[in-house]
């Protein structure tokens, strides 16, 4: 029966891509995020249907009045040249068709990152991005919350199989990560109702990354939450919800929960923690050794880890368990530095726009949009210290929405009356300065 519904909807989806190529992208991105024929069990189970979707959504877009370049920013440019330095690296890479799978992958996820930014173009498409996006991953905090409240948190909450966050520790670094979003849509929504489930949806997502036993997504909803607190002056459901839920964890999980995050305190006592130590010290003598590292995912190989021993590092492959780390051993130094200048590039879209916005009322759902991706990318940044996650397609959608964002707000300032783009010899510059001067603040 689940397959029959999941045909029938993606059928019916079919006609409206070719009519708008902007409805393929929020199928795209559906199926990338929340894989869902993973969630059935017939002839769909496994099927790969993002390759047919985006095929059909390029053959709409061709044909159709959609702009066909990506519009230039920041994350523009660095995701260009990163893609094209981690096909270099693709090349030369120790492991030419192991890492050949991975480069495949995080392309795709490259292109989707830019075709965001292409259609994502007005503020009724951003938004029908966020939702997308939020939906995609809730299902799995609001599933995994119920089962850890249904369980009293006997058991590891895990994502769907053969996917990006099919790991506990994945899994709760994502709904950390979309936990900002989901508070957005709250303050955004103007039914009543809607808000109540977005509510609802918050503390279970809240619960489930409790239950996934994830120490890394405790730590990063920790310090996400205290961002939150700084940064905002209104908007204090989620920090009431989490105090809820903080004060209802004995009830929630049992004593081996606690037993585990207890050694948060203690992780340089920790195997865990040590194994992690000696996989960044592995990815660090690749790229030393290295100018283009080993290629995707090396360090998980073992000849590649006996090949570059050095004292207290690895002597079996194993994930670098680090963004940072896995993308030093993937790519080398000059990956680090591309992925890194992403990350800023990410960071400097949301600076400018609560700049751009401040002190306009048709833009307050920007500045709070803008803000709230700047929760996510820290809730990001953090856990992802302890995580492989890097090339997480999920965090990179919303890295094309700052860009699509900045864009929009800035429009007025780029074009004419007639909605021309105004060549920028010919732009307010002393306006767009005064602009950039201004504090971006925080309600």
């Amino acid at each position: 029966m689940r397959d029959l519904v999941l045909l029938a909807a993606l059928v019916s989806v079919f006609p409206l891509i070719l009519r708008a190529p902007a409805i393929g992208i929020l199928t795209w991105i559906w199926i990338t995020l929340m894989s869902p024929q993973r969630e059935v069990y017939g002839f769909l189970a496994g099927f790969q249907l993002n390759f047919y979707f985006a095929a059909l959504t390029a053959i709409a877009w061709l044909f159709s009045r959609e702009k066909k370049i990506a519009p230039m920013n920041a994350v523009t440019a660095v995701l260009v040249i990163f893609g094209v330095w981690v096909s270099i690296t693709t090349y030369y890479a120790l492991h030419r068709s192991f890492s050949y799978i991975l480069w495949d992958r995080t392309m795709k996820t490259f292109i989707l990152a830019l075709a965001v930014m292409t259609i994502a173009n007005t503020k009724g498409r951003i938004q029908a991005v966020v939702w997308v996006t939020v939906l995609s991953l809730a299902y799995f905090g609001i599933k995994g919350g119920g089962f850890t409240l249904l369980t009293g948190g006997r058991h590891h909450v895990f994502g769907p199989e053969n996917t990006m966050i099919e790991d506990n520790n994945s899994l709760g670094l994502a709904l950390v990560m979309i936990l900002p979003l989901i508070n957005y849509l709250r303050e955004t929504s103007e039914k009543y109702w809607i808000r109540m489930c977005l509510v609802l949806a918050m503390g279970l997502t809240i619960v489930a990354v409790i239950g996934t036993y994830s120490r890394g997504a405790l730590s990063a909803l920790a310090v996400m939450g205290l961002f939150y607190a700084i940064k905002s002056r209104a908007g204090l459901i989620p920090l009431v919800l989490g105090a809820m839920v903080v004060v209802a964890l004995p009830s929630l999980v049992p004593a081996s929960w606690f037993d585990r995050m207890s050694t948060i305190h203690t992780y340089d006592q920790d195997d865990s923690f040590e194994g992690r130590v000696s996989a960044w010290r592995t990815s660090f003598n690749i790229a030393e050794a290295r100018i283009t590292g080993g290629g995707f995912s090396s360090v998980n190989l073992g000849d590649v880890a006996l090949a570059y021993h050095s004292p207290g590092s690895l002597t079996i492959g194993r994930a670098a368990h680090s963004i940072y780390f896995e993308v030093l051993g993937d790519h080398g130094f000059i990956g680090l530095a591309l992925f890194l200048m992403l990350l800023a590039a990410a960071w400097y879209n949301t600076a400018t726009t609560l700049s751009f916005a401040k002190g306009k009322p048709e833009l307050d759902w920007a500045v709070k949009l803008a803000r709230m991706m700047q929760v996510s990318i820290i809730g990001f940044v953090t856990g992802g210290a302890l995580l492989s996650m890097a090339y997480y397609d999920g965090f990179l959608i919303i890295v094309a929405l700052t860009a699509a964002l900045l864009l929009l707000v800035k429009k007025p300032l780029t074009q004419d009356a007639l909605g021309r783009t105004v060549p920028i010899w010919r732009r307010p510059v002393d306006q767009d300065m005064r602009a950039l001067a201004k504090p971006s603040g925080a309600h």
